[in-house]
């Protein structure tokens, strides 16, 4: 897991570097007032547009990588560090932090040592991988340099191995914002299907567009006028430069976001850096996984849906967990639009001979390049685990040999989320619905007679 970064780490002096102060944010958005004032009288959008990269260069300065890749401020660290310990019951693993911004062969370097470590007090010559969100970049390029020998299992979980649409959008200067996306995003929250919490998605999906429209429209016009500025004076130097971030390029939009973000002169050891993840590893992931198969490691994919994605780019529609768009964490899945099915009669797209289509008509995971070990949860947050979801992948990680989602009847290849119980439970026709709007009114009267005799 990575963790948050720090100036000045484990001094009187430390302060947040990326997840900046609130009150540092405060003072930012009070000195943007009046230049939002001057823009709304003067309509001189590229005065503001300089204002507001300058303020927010200042703010992630910290945060930030110069040219070539390398951190500005060099007293930046991560937050803290947790040693591995030697005894790992079910349930507790030792938990690999690191800096996010640096290149991920550096991340993958640190890795090695760290599990070279945890074998060394365990008595251990193998070891678990969960790799979770960016870790799952890491664990590929781990496995890509130091080989298969120390691993025993690898579940990648919510895993930013396929690169992530929403950063994608970014570097290729797609800055789209429509009302639609944005209303889907802010209901990820209203989570499960308990008589209040429906009633309350109901009310919110029935009048917040009345809301959303206008005030989308205004940032969306706001933002078409300015991105061209903020592109020069901030986006392609802030977060341009960080090497880490070029992990979540997806593979087929690379080579237009390097043209789009960095100069072929000055980011020259830049380019050679993040090119070696890109050339060497994510185009070659399949193989790389095959590998690790073939050499006796135990892999499993599990891939989150039924939350609504990032608001930005064209994408936005896609099927999520509310980060990592589902076709990329499930290396390759069919998927219908959010808050939409794949169509009456639709058939999966790769006859097996097992079907692959999930209950809801949402997910054909036939063109999953692993469909025998991808599993599907729905209405699950990118990393807001539950206790279920944390059983199931401890029964990945110690059930011997390589499981498929064949092996547990209790763990199908499609699983949902229960809100109520935090357990995972096979997907079926009665339960797939985890967004339901039909609100039971006499349901709620009980609900609200009960509340009042409280």
């Amino acid at each position: 897991a990575y963790t948050d970064l720090v100036a000045n780490a484990g001094t009187e002096d430390e302060y947040g570097a990326f997840g900046v102060e609130s009150e540092a944010i405060t003072d930012m958005i009070k000195r943007l007032i009046l230049p939002l004032f001057a823009l709304i009288l003067t309509r001189d959008y590229d005065t503001f547009a300089h204002k507001l990269s300058a303020e927010v260069n200042a703010l992630f300065y910290d945060a930030s990588c110069d040219a070539d890749g390398n951190p500005n401020n060099p007293t930046v660290d991560i937050e803290r560090f947790d040693a591995p310990e030697a005894y790992h019951p079910r349930g507790e693993y030792s938990t690999f932090r690191y800096d996010w911004r640096k290149d991920v062969f550096d991340i993958a370097a640190e890795l090695n040592a760290y599990i070279e470590q945890v074998k060394e007090l365990t008595g251990h010559s193998k070891v678990s991988i969960r790799a979770e969100s960016m870790g799952g970049a890491v664990t590929m390029a781990y496995l890509y340099t130091y080989g298969y020998d120390s691993v025993e299992t690898v579940v990648m979980q919510s895993s930013a191995f396929d690169g992530i649409e929403m950063m994608t959008s970014l570097f290729v200067g797609d800055l789209t914002l429509d009302a639609e996306p944005v209303l889907n995003y802010v209901g990820n929250f209203l989570e499960g299907n308990s008589v209040d919490m429906v009633f309350y998605r109901a009310l919110y999906r029935t009048f917040a567009l009345l809301a959303f429209n206008p005030v989308v429209g205004i940032v969306d016009s706001l933002i078409g006028n300015i991105e061209d500025v903020v592109y020069e004076d901030c986006i392609k130097s802030l977060f341009g430069h960080i090497p880490g971030i070029w992990a979540f390029i997806a593979e087929d939009s690379y080579e237009e976001a390097k043209e789009f973000m960095l100069d072929e002169e000055v980011n020259a050891v830049l380019i050679e850096k993040i090119d070696k993840y890109h050339y060497e590893v994510m185009n070659r992931k399949e193989e790389i996984i095959r590998d690790a198969m073939a050499n006796g490691v135990n892999f499993a994919i599990i891939s989150n849906y039924g939350k609504a994605a990032v608001p930005l780019g064209v994408e936005s529609k896609n099927q999520s967990d509310f980060l990592i768009d589902t076709k990329h964490t499930s290396f390759g899945a069919t998927c219908a639009d959010y808050g939409e099915t794949l169509g009456d009669g639709y058939v999966q797209k790769i006859d097996d001979g097992h079907n692959h289509l999930s209950p809801d008509n949402v997910i054909d995971a036939s063109t999953c390049t692993f469909p025998e070990i991808t599993w599907f949860v729905k209405d699950m947050m990118h990393t807001w685990y539950t206790d279920g979801y944390h059983e199931f992948v401890n029964t990945l990680i110690h059930t011997p040999g390589q499981e498929t989602i064949h092996t547990f009847t209790q763990y199908p290849q499609f699983l949902v989320n229960n809100q109520e119980t935090e357990a995972l439970e096979p997907m079926t026709q009665e339960n797939m619905d985890t967004q339901s709007t039909d609100v039971d009114y006499i349901g709620l009267f009980d609900l609200i007679v009960k509340k009042t005799q409280e």
